[in-house]
């Protein structure tokens, strides 16, 4: 420390002294802290660069361990620009011809011109893409980008995207799929008032429109079917106790059978009995059902009837045909269970469907009529006049009547919608990929990429085959130049770990140097294990592949390892599918040559030992540091205490000498 320039009086430079005498006592203890600080550094440096090249070898060596990593495939195509493939272990080797007859596409639909201004809403826009639907709620006189943000910017929104195109007469809407696939198709409904230019934003097709067309229309006829479901399934009841009472067969049970039929038709016609939803319609079945009773065997229809019975019988029983009037003969082609011998009051009950679209059409003529004139007379206004004369009618009249009126408007609106149509058009068609391989097998994706299509092959395609060419292939074959290029890389591991080991652990005899590791054991042991296992003999292995050598890998005079690379080639060619009986499995070359590297590098290996040595070396070298620092701030302390003392000391003892030898003087 600076105790500033004190003793100049007497000509002492306190602080000077005081550093040179600090010095004397640091130095020596500094030089020993610092040089053994370095030489760990070194070693721990050098330890780790040897750790890194023996774990570089090991991670090859851990490839080469597993099963599959002499079942490489390796895929070329004769055109790259059609198609090109992977293949993973499970590929078959074979060549295979791809025709490639449409790439997949996303669907993308476009509006017609819209004025630059254009207002829309209020309205909803229902949009599906596939079987996923979302709506967006326009407000009122929103713009064209309000719509677009509001598309795009929907929660809910499974992957359709909007923009707008300024075409040179106007801006455009466009709506996309962002995933391709004929199941991603598109469709918008636009619910909005008409008129409104939201339904220019709309999308359907013309089967769509004629689907709704077909729909409204169905709707509209099931109105006047004059036989409803509960009536049905009334008539089905009676026609089957009919039947079942049939099956008696003798005359009182006949008898029963007509008397049932009357009853049901009387309680019918009257209003708030059981049966008084069951229309004429209901009693039509129930008749015929009692009439195909008569279409029974005689033994089984004619009373008295028995195995020793006079054929006389037979011959002298009579069944009376029923005579239908002109009426009845004019509406017996749409009466349900009609036949020659039906009963004249089936067809004169009956109400037909014609029949009831004429009552109805005249009662809505009727309605029409007096609206018409309550709302001239200045009576009512139409709504009014409407409610008025639908008051008169029965609770089922005014509820068929709103029936009539939803089906008329909605066969009205998509009679309109088929007509003139001014929704959004088709710019691209959503479509999958399709493929043929080999001339017979048919496949199709979503999207341009087709997995498995051979079993362990993904193919990716690129573009369309041309008709008047031959289709690409693609060839599928074992990764020989992989696990030639895979042993290159292990010897050219081994080679860099030998060089570094050879610099850190020994003498250049150029300049005489040692390295940071010279004379180190574990450099000298981490080689010689890995050269024993280079020589031994793996005894899973084939008799012509139990060593290195017969790889063609061999120790040069230098301690390196060098290919023979015709006796290499030679062996892969020929011993492909044997080679991982030498390198893999938990007995094999790989698996020595790992675990041996494992007990230098791992966690308690001999390398790692060494470095947490070192780094603890280190550790207390810091407190040493922090104690020498400490001594010298107290002994430089007290050496300038006593040097300030000795001054003073001396500045009394001259100034006594100085009095004296004024009082001698005098």
């Amino acid at each position: 420390m600076s105790l500033g320039p004190m003793g100049m009086n007497s000509g002492m430079d306190i602080n000077s002294m005081v550093s040179k005498i600090v010095n004397a006592e640091r130095v020596p203890k500094q030089q020993r802290i610092d040089d053994q600080q370095a030489k760990n550094d070194a070693s721990i440096s050098a330890y780790g660069r040897l750790r890194e090249s023996l774990d570089t070898m090991k991670n090859l060596m851990m490839k080469f361990r597993q099963e599959k990593a002499f079942a490489a495939r390796k895929v070329e195509t004769t055109n790259d620009n059609v198609v090109s493939a992977t293949a993973t272990t499970d590929a078959i080797a074979g060549r295979y011809a791809i025709d490639v007859l449409q790439l997949a596409q996303s669907h993308k639909v476009a509006s017609d011109v819209l004025p630059e201004n254009a207002k829309f809403g209020p309205g909803k826009l229902q949009i599906s893409l596939g079987d996923q639907q979302f709506t967006v709620d326009v407000k009122k006189n929103s713009k064209l980008v309000d719509v677009v943000r509001g598309i795009n910017d929907a929660k809910s929104n499974p992957g359709v995207r909007a923009s707008i195109i300024n075409d040179v007469d106007g801006p455009r809407l466009i709506v996309a799929s962002t995933t391709s696939g004929q199941e991603n198709r598109v469709k918008i409904n636009a619910q909005a008032e008409r008129g409104d230019l939201l339904k220019k934003l709309e999308y359907k097709t013309l089967e769509e429109r004629v689907k709704d067309l077909e729909k409204a229309r169905a709707n509209a006829q099931e109105l006047i079917s004059p036989l409803t479901e509960k009536e049905k399934e009334l008539a089905q009841k009676i026609a089957d106790k009919i039947s079942a009472a049939a099956k008696q067969v003798d005359e009182d049970i006949a008898q029963e059978v007509e008397q049932v039929a009357q009853t049901v038709q009387s309680k019918a016609a009257q209003p708030g009995s059981e049966t008084g939803d069951l229309s004429k319609a209901a009693v039509t079945a129930a008749a015929a059902a009692a009439e195909a009773a008569k279409s029974l065997k005689p033994e089984d229809r004619i009373p008295g009837w028995s195995e020793t019975a006079s054929g006389t019988l037979l011959d002298s029983y009579w069944e009376p045909e029923v005579e239908l009037d002109e009426k009845a003969i004019e509406k017996a082609p749409d009466v349900p269970g009609w036949s020659n011998t039906a009963s004249g009051t089936l067809t004169s009950s009956y109400v037909t469907p014609k029949e009831a679209q004429e009552i109805l059409e005249q009662k809505i003529a009727k309605e029409d009529a007096e609206i018409q004139r309550a709302v001239k007379a200045g009576e009512l206004t139409p709504e009014q006049a409407k409610e008025k004369e639908r008051a008169r009618l029965t609770p089922e009249e005014r509820a068929y009547l709103e029936k009539v009126d939803k089906a008329d408007a909605d066969l009205r609106a998509a009679q309109e919608s088929f007509d003139t149509y001014r929704g959004m058009s088709e710019v691209q068609a959503a479509q999958d990929s399709k493929v043929v391989l080999d001339g017979v097998a048919h496949l199709s994706s979503e999207n341009n990429i087709i997995e498995d299509a051979i079993e362990g092959v993904d193919l990716t395609l690129k573009g369309k085959s041309e008709p008047d060419k031959a289709p690409s292939e693609i060839d599928i074959e074992y990764d020989r130049q992989g696990v030639r290029e895979d042993i290159e890389q292990f010897v050219a591991a081994y080679n860099q770990f030998y060089q570094l080991s050879q610099q850190l652990g020994g003498v250049d005899p150029r300049t005489g140097q040692a390295g940071p590791l010279s004379g180190d054991s574990v450099v000298r042991s981490s080689d010689s294990k890995l050269k024993r296992i280079f020589s031994t003999d793996i005894e899973p292995a084939p008799e012509n592949l139990k060593t290195l050598t017969e790889f063609g890998i061999t120790t040069t005079r230098q301690g390196t390892l060098e290919i023979n690379y015709k006796l290499l080639d030679k062996q892969i060619n020929n011993n492909f599918n044997n080679l991982s009986d030498f390198f893999g499995g938990n007995e094999g070359f790989a698996k020595r040559v790992e675990d041996t590297i494992q007990q230098m590098t791992g966690v308690t290996g001999s390398i790692r030992t060494r470095e947490k040595s070192l780094t603890e070396s280190n550790r207390r070298l810091g407190d040493d540091q922090v104690a020498l620092d400490r001594r010298m701030d107290s002994l430089e302390k007290r050496t300038h205490a006593k040097f300030v003392a000795m001054q003073d000391a001396t500045g009394k003892m001259q100034t006594q000498l100085s009095g004296m030898m004024n009082a001698l003087g005098g």
